[in-house]
């Protein structure tokens, strides 16, 4: 059973020699923050503005950052992060977002008001738009842009939930094949931990009284 998990786990991973991967570029002034709940290395000093994707569910956090400063008065406009889920990704795709750059700091902020709106996610291979749901969350507090963005979406129930079939094989060796919901059995386990003695055993009396 070990040894079929294991295959199962990098033939799922794409570990096999010629495979491609699908990427997702957000060209300036965006950048990327999370890709399916995950930091990227963006910095304050560095940029990333391309990523690869799983092949099928995917979720990425971008931002837009640009400076309209001039002589007169300092003018950097920090859009609010958009949240992009992506249902289907093909394992070659060249995805990335299209949309009319502003020329200038008022219609930046216009922009910025409905960047659901103004963007649209693209295979560069065809050109052609991909199904996409696109929305934004408030501007995080704090200079940890991604990781306010992480704790945001946990909190709010939107965090990245993908079963790619590396994750099943990974969950089926650490957990057994019984197992459906890995994520739900790492969260039990996390409170489990986290919980006093008192409030184990009411969660054990409550446990048995489900069956």
């Amino acid at each position: 059973m070990k040894l079929h998990v294991t295959l199962a786990a990098l033939a799922a991973a794409g570990l096999c020699f010629g495979a491609s991967a699908a990427t997702f570029e957000a060209q300036q002034p965006y950048q990327i923050f999370l890709v399916n709940g995950e930091k990227t290395a963006n910095t304050i000093t560095k940029s990333i503005h391309e990523v690869t994707l799983n092949e099928g569910k995917n979720q990425l956090a971008i931002g837009y950052t640009n400076d309209y400063s001039n002589r007169n008065e300092v003018r950097v406009l920090n859009g609010e992060p958009v949240i992009i889920e992506l249902a289907d990704v093909p394992a070659d795709a060249e995805l990335t977002i299209d949309f009319k750059a502003p020329l200038n700091y008022q219609l930046a902020k216009q922009f910025l008001r409905e960047q659901p709106e103004q963007l649209t996610v693209v295979d560069k291979r065809t050109g052609q738009p991909v199904d996409a749901e696109l929305s934004t969350i408030p501007m995080p507090a704090g200079l940890d842009t991604a990781g306010g963005i992480q704790a945001y979406l946990k909190e709010t129930r939107q965090a990245f939930n993908g079963r790619t079939e590396a994750a099943v094989a990974a969950a089926q060796a650490k957990f057994g094949d019984a197992v459906v919901d890995a994520d739900a059995m790492e969260m039990l386990q996390h409170w489990w931990n986290a919980a006093d003695a008192d409030t184990r055993r009411a969660f054990q009396i409550w446990a048995i009284q489900q069956q």
